[in-house]
């Protein structure tokens, strides 16, 4: 026969429930680890945090009016030759005073067909004020602005502007005027002049395009960075690159920005 388990009085019982509550409570949690990325994918952030990041299509503040599908952080991913070699560019610059400031990198698919999605839509195209004042939607792909078919999401393109290294961090826009209108009414995204505000489906866009000598000077300033280090712009957006000194992926990856 068994011996009686002897009962605690009720003070103890109470004492010992509230201990493994409180001291629950003050265990630390483990910190959240970020996501694994498939192979050969960084962060830009780990490799070079130095590198200013207004990850457009993570919020509203872009041409769709609305977080564009797929990308549920604003972080900059980028094939790891094409971040290092942006880390690089960004080491030139700062030598001369300045830093880059990238909007948009890895792209995934599904963003893109978004894309197709809203300019195809009868929707009313809200930002067009902003980001498109004088070519309608509809003609954004014909006309080379929007592309089908994207070398982001190959890890391989990135979108990119220029700071002064001593300008402070800022916020991301809610309103602007037309894009391609005078500097002092676009979207407040550096205290350099480009020529038009990042994502601007305007002519005044072209990398070559008939600009103020600052914004020439600018232009020239950041072309000249990343060329040095591998990268190819596109001659109707002064912002966008491809890294052209790694093999890309055969094909384009969907996995969420996060």
């Amino acid at each position: 026969m068994r011996p009686p388990v002897p009962r605690l009085p009720v003070w103890a019982v109470l004492l010992a429930v509230l201990s493994s509550c409180f001291g629950a409570l003050a265990m630390p949690h483990a910190a959240a680890q970020p996501v694994a990325l498939p192979d050969g994918f960084v962060r830009l952030r780990e490799r070079d945090p130095t590198i200013r990041q207004d990850m457009r299509y993570a919020g509203p503040f872009n041409f769709t009016g609305r977080r564009v599908p797929g990308y549920l952080a604003g972080e900059c991913i980028l094939l790891r030759p094409a971040a290092d070699a942006l880390v690089r560019a960004q080491a030139r610059l700062v030598a001369e005073g300045y830093h880059l400031k990238v909007y948009d990198c890895y792209r995934p698919e599904r963003a893109v067909r978004s894309f197709i999605d809203w300019a195809q839509s009868p929707e009313p195209d809200r930002m067009a004020r902003i980001f498109s004042p004088a070519i309608d939607k509809s003609q954004q792909f014909a006309l080379g602005y929007i592309a089908k078919r994207s070398r982001h999401s190959l890890g391989i393109a990135v979108d990119v502007g220029l700071v002064r290294a001593t300008d402070p961090d800022l916020p991301t826009p809610t309103d602007a005027g037309p894009c391609d209108g005078p500097f002092e009414t676009r979207a407040r995204e550096s205290s350099l002049d480009l020529g038009t505000a990042y994502d601007c489906a305007a002519p005044l866009s072209a990398t070559a395009a008939r600009v103020g000598a600052q914004a020439r000077a600018n232009r020239d300033r950041l072309v000249r960075a990343l060329a040095a280090e591998g990268f190819r712009n596109y001659r109707l957006e002064w912002w966008h690159f491809d890294y052209t000194g790694a093999t890309p992926p055969l094909r384009g990856w969907d996995f969420p920005v996060r």
